[in-house]
């Protein structure tokens, strides 16, 4: 899900979120952020706590190998799928 708002950048060249971009991301007073810039972009990402880390479900599990060669026979998988449509 994606969430776009327009704000205007402050004297002092601060840039406030408004609550519902805050709420979509997930980031509340206090978190730390992770700022990237690029041409003409920012990118905010939240930086997770060890207890908020720790909470997440879980999205895969296995050993390292075994992940490895899921994502290897995901690609194999999407590129004949890519070259099949060419």
């Amino acid at each position: 899900m994606t969430i776009q708002d327009k704000t205007t950048v402050g004297k002092k060249g601060e840039i406030l979120p408004k609550k519902p971009l805050r709420d979509a991301s997930g980031i509340k007073p206090g978190d730390e952020v992770l700022i990237e810039a690029h041409q003409g972009e920012l990118i905010i990402k939240k930086i997770y706590s060890v207890e908020e880390a720790l909470a997440m479900p879980t999205i895969a599990t296995g050993t390292p190998e075994s992940i490895e060669r899921d994502i290897e026979e995901e690609r194999e998988m999407q590129e004949k799928l890519t070259n099949e449509e060419h």
